[in-house]
């Protein structure tokens, strides 16, 4: 078997962009009971006890994906771009700086990479 590669091609970024849908999206959705839970007793104190009761309470009322959608698109979009996004600038600016720099300095290329992503 061959040594994995280095190479950042566009497939290479894909990966990271798809990597960050999974990171951000799907974790994020699979939450949302717990935050509609959460935001039911803030504004209903007597909506449930415990956690437990509220998770039950919105299985019965057919809300358990209440938000779904929504929450598993929009932190989607935000892995897609951070992962993604924080690759290409990484490479972009290595070569802006040159590879002697880059080494000097990798930790604030980082840095700054992670704030333009």
């Amino acid at each position: 078997a061959s040594p994995p590669s280095d190479v950042h091609d566009a497939v290479y970024y894909m990966k990271c962009m798809m990597g960050g849908i999974l990171a951000c999206g799907v974790t994020h959705a699979a939450i949302t009971p717990l935050d509609v839970v959460k935001c039911r007793r803030q504004s209903d104190p007597a909506f449930a006890k415990s956690l437990g009761e509220g998770l039950s309470k919105i299985r019965a009322s057919g809300d358990t994906l209440l938000g779904f959608g929504p929450t598993f698109m929009g932190y989607s979009f935000q892995g897609f771009g951070k992962f993604g996004f924080y690759e290409i600038f990484k490479d972009v600016y290595k070569k802006v700086v040159g590879e002697e720099n880059e080494k000097k300095y990798k930790k604030v290329g980082w840095s700054v990479a992670s704030g333009s992503a």
